[in-house]
């Protein structure tokens, strides 16, 4: 069974971060998707979910090889950031002595 998380809950009806090629559109479809990249988490392991994104279902399914499609370390790297800048400013992410 999946934990369900504030994070993971936030992504709920917010625009697709990864916003690829195939990007769908469609918020409704949005979920915090798990990068599994660069040894973050082993095979059937979900990394912290800090280190995940907001993608739409097609835009997830390219990012975990589900779906044929190209996504870069570029994409992801500018989904995270933006997945980021929005979780801090719904204060569900802050960083220690700062305001």
């Amino acid at each position: 069974m999946t934990k369900t998380t504030p994070v993971r809950k936030s992504a709920r009806n917010k625009p697709c971060a990864l916003r690829l090629p195939c990007c769908n559109g469609n918020p409704e479809t949005t979920v915090l998707a798990h990068i599994r990249r660069f040894g973050w988490a082993g095979i059937a392991q979900k990394p912290n979910d800090l280190l995940s994104l907001y993608a739409c279902s097609s835009c997830h399914d390219v990012l975990d090889g589900r779906a044929k499609g190209e996504c870069t370390d570029a994409d992801v790297l500018r989904a995270h950031g933006e997945t980021l800048q929005t979780l801090i400013r719904e204060g569900l992410v802050s960083i220690k002595g700062v305001k």
